[in-house]
């Protein structure tokens, strides 16, 4: 690999409003989690940012994929704790259901023709089972997959409302 295709160029150092458009979904995500004394910002922050596409169509689209993803990957993780309350928690039973579970989730997102969730889907699977803390269970995966609806509800909502603007803005100018 070279290197040297990573040079800086200070050209394309500039805001464009997808980028702003990203930071302000972000901003919303933190300022709407400290108003309701939530925790799991980073699960929506990332969600926000990864939803946040071109325009409110494409947002919607991806935002639909990523909670049927994270849906799909927090069922797994539900049979996950199922098995581990069942049979014990043992690291065995983590090293061989682990890699099964998220075998089964990459199949059923394809099967559903998500592909695009894929990725996403997995790391919901892997985040909620390999990051819990004890004493939580279930109640974890509806959590945590809930910060994916506000995320991408906050990234489909900045869209289009800066969508809205810009094309008002335009219409006044002409």
């Amino acid at each position: 690999m070279d290197f040297r295709q990573f040079k800086f160029d200070k050209k394309q150092f500039r805001l464009g409003l997808r980028t702003f458009k990203t930071g302000l979904s972000v901003f919303l995500v933190l300022l709407l989690f400290k108003l309701f004394g939530w925790e799991g910002t980073q699960i929506a922050a990332l969600t926000a940012v990864f939803s946040l596409r071109e325009d409110f169509g494409t947002s919607l689209q991806f935002g639909i994929s990523r909670i049927l993803a994270n849906s799909i990957g927090g069922f797994f993780a539900v049979i996950f704790f199922s098995l581990t309350n069942l049979l014990g928690g043992s690291y065995w039973l983590t090293l061989f259901s682990l890699p099964i579970l998220t075998m089964l989730t990459i199949m059923t997102n394809v099967a559903m023709n998500n592909k695009a969730g894929v990725i996403g889907g997995v790391a919901a699977l892997l985040i909620i089972t390999l990051s819990i803390p004890d004493g939580d269970t279930i109640l974890y995966v509806f959590v945590r997959i809930f910060e994916t609806f506000v995320g991408v509800f906050i990234a489909i909502m900045v869209n289009a409302d800066v969508d809205w603007l810009k094309n008002r803005l335009k219409k006044k100018s002409m």
